[in-house]
């Protein structure tokens, strides 16, 4: 390499080197004969940039040689980097390599070659090389015999658990989580059991940095513990997080007014102060206090302790032992450690299962909380957590009148109304998608009660696009599983006086939009019924937009034609679109209409046919399920269908433009027009669009 290159070539370089093998390229002999010996060297490097990037590439190029290549080229180098004689960096630079070398050997040459050294870091003077070298512990484990490891690594890592230095012992407790997997159960009962109970009740006192690094992995040490633990020592791990995750609260209750003026001035200031290289907040960045971090751990590993405490069979050690501790976090002052309950409030209930209904008012709590933060973390899985309190009878689409609805319904109110007046429009559409999976879970008088008027709000009055549209889908689906008829007439009617014979082009856009929504929502015939000449008249509407966002319909538009009933629709949609040739002065919308003219030509309408003549689709499968559910509804209710399908809380992605006008440039138009749909089969018969396009041309010319 050369010399005298900037450290923006060594770094570049250096990935070159690494793909060259990975890809294999060359043979690894050759890779050891051309590249390794540049790549030993430059690790020495005076730039720590440059030395770093090597290093890191050397680390990953040991996976990939071979153990001989290993030992003869890279593992001398090892050893005489970590002689005490040598500078600090190389004796960091040894314990790395030493971690990834021994991965590569059996256990009784890393006895021979790697130990002593090994041993020999353990003891060095510098707290940085006692850390380092602690860290590759679990490496060493995996390489020797499970009956060497409790001589040769335990006494050590004892003794490194114990010292001075706060950076050692943090490194330690990682360590002793990596290694639970390969340490025999014996090992782990009489030597890591009393040595984590020591490290806990000893950082727990000192409330330093290492009680926040155990807080961190409490939930990996309890799983990993846990066959080698008796019931006496589970009690003793559950009671040492309760009193982590209280830490500090008696304060704060005693003294709010300071604590809750400090957290205040850390979220005033929080975008000011911890905003990372992607522009999104650091949060970490502002917990500096042990005992808020402490707390906000345990909220971290809550849902890991429910799973290793409180099998779903067994609630009572729930509400026993971490229901009083799950409450204190839900209502911490400090808002990221209720967001971090938020986060995991799903996970917790999907646990407890039939037995979440516990958690109710927690979880009325956060849909009400005010904090942005701790909705955004909520949100993402509001949908299933609602379905799965439904499971467990907490509430009901069935139920009337009962007051937990009620209550979970305003909080619900409460949360949406909060969200919309930030300005984060990416959690608002989120949790509006959420609501679709209502009928699932409220009755449905009461969805058009309270959650109708709120979604028709929102459709006229989000700004952002992507909010309409999900509140647009959102009210397709209350639709779709609306038991009354006077409730989805009402629904239909505000489609049809607010968007589409709307004076505002930007809702006629919206109903064209929602159109599209509605054949991916309902059934073929339902949507002929209530939509299908609706839309057509929008191809004679003034904004060339809006006739051109209808023309991208008509492919799909035809394919909801199946059976011989279908022949005035399609005799009605030829006759648009005639008059829409003869008419048609936009460039834009002409050229689309001829696009949609070929692909009308290619798609086989099965009328003249008839439908038995053809096999039945994924399409034609779907349409099936969608029109029995729909008649299903119609008879029986949402309990009609609850147990036969789970309700599906994926959203297909939808054309959510990102303007919120409709702009007449060529730009926008072509932003509007959908892919060539795939051509179901060559057509017995093509229907006639007369003018013909010649003569179409032939009249623009004139």
């Amino acid at each position: 390499l050369l010399p005298d290159a900037s450290a923006e070539f060594h770094v570049a370089a250096s990935s070159t080197f690494l793909t060259i093998l990975e890809k294999k390229l060359v043979h690894p002999r050759t890779f050891t004969q051309t590249f390794l010996q540049s790549i030993l060297s430059s690790i020495d490097s005076r730039d720590p940039v440059v030395a770093r990037a090597w290093l890191e590439t050397l680390l990953d190029v040991i996976d990939l040689l071979p153990a001989s290549v290993v030992k003869s080229d890279i593992l001398p180098i090892a050893i005489a980097k970590g002689q005490i004689a040598q500078p600090v960096s190389s004796r960091l630079k040894a314990c790395k390599l030493l971690g990834k070398i021994t991965t590569k050997f059996e256990p009784y040459l890393v006895k021979k070659e790697a130990l002593p050294l090994i041993h020999s870091l353990c003891q060095d003077i510098n707290y940085e090389v006692r850390a380092c070298i602690c860290s590759q512990f679990h490496y060493f484990a995996k390489a020797l015999d499970p009956e060497t490891v409790q001589p040769a690594l335990l006494p050590i890592l004892v003794e490194l658990a114990s010292d001075e230095e706060s950076l050692v012992r943090l490194h330690a407790v990682e360590t002793i989580v990596n290694m639970l997997p390969h340490l025999q159960a014996e090992t782990i009962k009489y030597t890591l059991v009393p040595l984590v109970k020591k490290m806990c009740e000893e950082s727990l006192k000192a409330e330093d940095a290492v009680m926040v690094k155990i807080a961190e992995h409490f939930g990996s040490l309890c799983l990993g513990l846990d066959n080698c633990l008796l019931a006496q020592e589970k009690l003793w791990m559950i009671r040492h997080y309760q009193k982590m995750a209280g830490l500090g609260l008696p304060q704060l209750i005693k003294q709010n007014t300071t604590d809750y003026r400090k957290v205040n001035i850390i979220k005033s200031n929080l975008n000011l102060i911890v905003k990372n290289l992607h522009g999104t907040i650091d949060y970490s960045l502002i917990i500096s206090d042990n005992r808020i971090a402490c707390r906000q751990n345990c909220a971290l590993n809550f849902p890991v302790m429910v799973r290793y405490w409180c099998p779903s069979s067994n609630p009572d050690n729930f509400l026993r032992h971490l229901y009083p501790t799950y409450q204190e976090l839900a209502s911490d002052p400090f808002f990221m450690i209720r967001r971090t309950i938020a986060i995991g409030f799903n996970e917790v209930v999907m646990i407890l299962g039939k037995n979440c209904h516990v958690l109710r008012n927690e979880f009325i709590k956060l849909l009400r909380d005010n904090t942005e933060e701790v909705l955004q973390g909520l949100v993402p899985h509001l949908g299933n957590t609602l379905v799965q309190l439904s499971k467990s009878g907490m509430i009901s689409p069935e139920t009337i009148q009962d007051p937990t609805v009620f209550e979970i319904g305003r909080a619900l109110l409460k949360c949406e109304s909060e969200i919309s007046t930030t300005n984060n429009w990416r959690l608002h559409t989120n949790m509006l998608g959420q609501l679709e999976c209502l009928p699932h879970c409220v009755p449905p008088d009461f969805i058009h009660s309270h959650f109708v008027p709120v979604i028709f709000n929102r459709i006229h009055t989000a700004r952002p696009v992507p909010c309409r549209m999900a509140a647009v889908r959102t009210m397709l689906v209350f639709l779709r599983f609306s038991i009354k008829h006077v409730h989805k007439n009402s629904i239909l009617q505000r489609f049809e006086s607010d968007l589409r014979q709307s004076d505002n082009c930007y809702k006629r856009m919206l109903y064209a939009k929602l159109c599209a929504m509605a054949m991916d929502v309902f059934s073929r015939s339902f949507f002929k019924e209530n939509f299908f000449l609706r839309i057509l008249d929008l191809l004679e509407d003034r904004v060339p937009n809006i006739r051109y966002k209808v023309v991208t319909l008509l492919p799909s538009m035809k394919r909801t034609l199946t059976s011989t009933a279908d022949r005035k629709l399609l005799g009605v949609m030829e006759s648009s679109i005639r008059k829409l040739l003869m008419n048609e002065k936009d460039k834009d919308v002409a050229n689309e209409l001829q696009n949609s003219i070929q692909i009308l030509d290619a798609i086989d309408s099965r009328m003249d046919t008839g439908s038995s003549n053809h096999p039945l689709t994924k399409e034609d499968i779907e349409d099936q399920r969608k029109a029995d559910e729909e008649a299903k509804l119609a008879n029986g209710g949402i309990q009609a269908i609850t147990g036969k399908r789970k309700p599906t809380m994926e959203r297909k992605r939808i054309e959510t433009p990102t303007r919120s006008t409709v702009s007449t440039a060529v730009s926008d138009r072509r932003m509007y027009s959908p892919s060539t749909p795939a051509v179901r089969s060559t057509p017995t018969s093509r229907p006639s669009y007369s003018p013909s396009p010649a003569s179409y041309k032939r009249d623009q010319m004139s």
